[in-house]
């Protein structure tokens, strides 16, 4: 399930926001996005994570969703601690990208974390 993010005034596409590997089982997603280089910098992607983080556990009532930042990608993992996720832990070599697989920063949110976000 993908969202455009766009600029409310303009319209213009800024970047996408979405879920994935989906459990409708144990009711446990993933949150993923991209923020377009011109949009970054103005919590675009904070703003954007929470909204969906807010819908997907209290209106869908899921239970965990799920945030997967590179190690080395600090301004993804300062987008999760800002949209209210929780570091859990060090994923050793669970992420490739185009220079080769990396250590994944594993981030969640549960229902109860929603108040402390806002």
């Amino acid at each position: 399930m993908q969202f455009a993010v766009t600029d409310a005034r303009t319209k213009r596409l800024m970047g996408q926001v979405g879920l994935k590997k989906t459990d409708w089982r144990t009711l446990v997603s993933e949150v993923g996005y991209w923020v377009s280089p011109w949009a970054r910098g103005h919590g675009v992607a904070t703003e954007a994570t929470r909204a969906v983080a807010r819908w997907l556990l209290a209106d869908q009532q899921f239970q965990r969703l799920e945030l997967r930042a590179a190690t080395e990608n600090t301004a993804s993992q300062k987008v999760a601690l800002k949209a209210g996720f929780h570091r859990e832990g060090t994923l050793r070599n669970a992420g490739f990208v185009h220079g080769g697989r990396v250590d994944l920063v594993l981030f969640s949110m549960l229902p109860g974390d929603l108040a402390s976000s806002a």
